[in-house]
């Protein structure tokens, strides 16, 4: 193995390990949940990595955020950036961001996200990006579809 690729590799799984969502408890949609949010942040850091990018640090006021735009969506019954000002200023205040973006998602598991995310142009840019912070929520609703938001951020 390189050292380049050890280098880039090890800080990457060492974070894996450390992330954990506060909100999980003995239920299991939440632990459903966070692994899926997990594998998705697995697979865009992994995408990331290939690419020659650092790999997004998870951030505590952007996974908030996310959770409750997530949970927004679930009670509008459908995906939007509705808000998204007041992510934006919320993170620009508290973390210091100077850019901010997202991506939503319905109805697909976490491989199909990032496979989507990376055949559109918009959303590959976010993963892609310049971005050094990302926080994210994926929550199912009562009929068990998934719904996600990433936040992205320097």
């Amino acid at each position: 193995m390189s050292r380049k690729l050890l280098f880039w590799t090890l800080p990457f799984i060492l974070l894996l390990f450390s992330w954990s969502d506060v909100n999980v408890g003995s239920n299991a949609n939440a632990i459903d949940e966070t692994t899926v949010a997990k594998e998705l942040i697995s697979l865009v850091n992994g995408h990331r990595l290939q690419i020659g990018k650092p790999v997004l640090i998870r951030n505590a006021t952007a996974d908030k955020l996310a959770a409750e735009h997530t949970s927004y969506m679930i009670a509008k019954n459908g995906i939007s950036h509705d808000n998204y000002d007041k992510r934006w200023e919320t993170l620009e205040q508290k973390e210091n961001a100077q850019e901010v973006t997202e991506n939503i998602g319905y109805d697909i598991n976490a491989e199909k996200a990032i496979e989507e995310c990376l055949k559109n142009i918009w959303l590959k840019a976010n993963v892609e990006g310049d971005f050094t912070h990302t926080g994210i929520a994926v929550r199912k609703d009562k009929s068990g579809k998934y719904y996600y938001t990433q936040l992205f951020f320097k």
